[in-house]
């Protein structure tokens, strides 16, 4: 009698950052661990514009996972960006889609307030996990690790099936708020067969002028005490470590942090898994209700439901453009009326732009507010991925048999900076 294979197989991610597609197979069972929407094509090259929005095999943003021949028993997801959950509303329903308890909150929570293209149609019947928490999925046992990254709830995933072990650290770092993940990883995996680690940093394409999320929030409290000027921070809502540093900054500086309600319900839904999370009682903390997102409010869980956020509540109405009181994270649109505001006043806001600089060359709506008040967009950030020195901390502490390179465009590099690297294309099988 034969011996059952236990194979890993690379379906994409490769070349490429974000889209990441891993089969992991023991005989005729297997499971995938994410199945994103790809944000490039293969080699980084640009996609077409129309692919995302009509998936479809043809076009290479779907990948053959799911047919008769190769149909897998779960997927399971490791956080919740779209690049790597995205394409799971392709998935047949009755193939199950596990995710984190925290990634589901972000996403419930995205799907009232995104538009349809970023909604996820079948979350109600996704299966969830914990991190810590063995769970099995036919002959494999899935192990979920707490990992540090900017998607709040990212975990990495330890496969074990017959003897062999496999370890997907997903997209994670080591200079976050949750930096002493780290260590529990390191200690609680060791020697895996196949190691996939990402390397999205080994390019130029994430400066490290800033190398934790405490030196942001030192550089906001430096910005906010020396001048009283109004600050607008330009970042990414769902970016909780990021809120966290802006709520602490505040704190810090004397200031009411102002944020709109899409983030305000996110902490609040979120604290029921983290209770550490913003907002406490009496704190510095101001909701803005943009109409858009009142609406959305309403129409979703009813007007009472603002009620909650009452005492908080600041709309433009109230806010007092005479003073530099404030730190400011909401959207372009709203920025642009009270930076009008604000300058009708005679007072000069700053502008602090903390996410990743592409999204500032593809937006007019930034340079527009630069027009509008004169002043610079601030470049305050740091990467939601690890850097060089914490890929080989975690190599070297994890100790793989075989390291292998994913979500990365520098696959290349890897021989240069780790052992037992094994390079693997789209499409590869690497028997166990």
């Amino acid at each position: 009698m034969s011996e059952i294979r236990t194979s890993v197989t690379l379906h994409r991610g490769a070349d490429t950052i974000g889209g990441s597609c891993i089969r992991i197979s023991h005989g005729k069972d297997s499971i995938i661990l994410d199945y994103g929407m790809p944000l490039m094509a293969a080699g980084g090259r640009e996609l077409d514009a129309g692919a995302t929005k009509a998936p479809s095999l043809e076009n290479h943003i779907l990948l053959d996972v799911v047919g008769n021949d190769n149909r897998p028993l779960a997927f399971i997801i490791s956080h919740a960006h779209p690049d790597h959950y995205g394409l799971i509303d392709y998935v047949p329903g009755d193939i199950p889609v596990f995710i984190s308890e925290a990634a589901k909150v972000l996403m419930e929570v995205g799907n009232a307030f995104y538009d349809g293209s970023m909604r996820v149609a079948r979350l109600d019947g996704c299966r969830t996990y914990r991190p810590g928490k063995v769970f099995e999925v036919g002959p494999f046992k899935v192990t979920a690790f707490l990992m540090d990254h900017s998607a709040f709830g990212a975990c990495s995933l330890l496969v074990e099936v017959d003897g062999k072990t496999v370890f997907y650290t997903g997209d994670f770092r080591g200079h976050g708020r949750k930096s002493a993940t780290l260590d529990y990883v390191i200690n609680a995996v060791r020697e895996p067969d196949v190691m996939l680690m990402e390397g999205t940093t080994l390019d130029d394409g994430h400066p490290s002028t800033f190398p934790d999320e405490g030196s942001i929030e030192q550089a906001l409290v430096d910005l906010m005490t020396s001048q009283e000027a109004p600050v607008f921070v330009a970042g990414s809502g769902s970016n909780i470590d990021r809120t966290v540093s802006l709520y602490r900054a505040a704190r810090r500086s004397g200031r009411e942090l102002v944020i709109d309600l899409y983030q305000m319900i996110l902490l609040d839904k979120l604290k029921a898994i983290s209770p550490g999370l913003p907002p406490h009682a009496n704190d510095h903390l101001k909701v803005y209700f943009p109409k858009n997102q009142r609406d959305t409010v309403v129409r979703q869980w009813g007007e009472g439901y603002l009620l909650r956020y009452a005492s908080r509540h600041i709309n433009r109405s109230k806010v007092d453009f005479g003073s530099g009181k404030y730190l400011f994270r909401v959207s372009n649109g709203v920025t642009k009326s009270l930076c009008r505001g604000f300058m009708e006043a005679g007072v000069k806001p700053e502008l602090v732009y903390s996410m990743w600089n592409g999204y500032r060359e593809k937006q007019d709506a930034f340079s527009r507010i630069e027009e509008l008040t004169g002043a610079k967009w601030q470049y305050l950030h740091t990467s939601g991925h690890a850097y060089l020195h914490t890929l080989k901390r975690l190599a070297e502490g994890v100790a793989p048999k075989r390291l292998v390179p994913v979500h990365t465009l520098n696959a290349d590099d890897f021989d240069r900076h780790f052992e037992n690297t094994h390079q693997m294309s789209n499409g590869d099988d690497l028997v166990l």
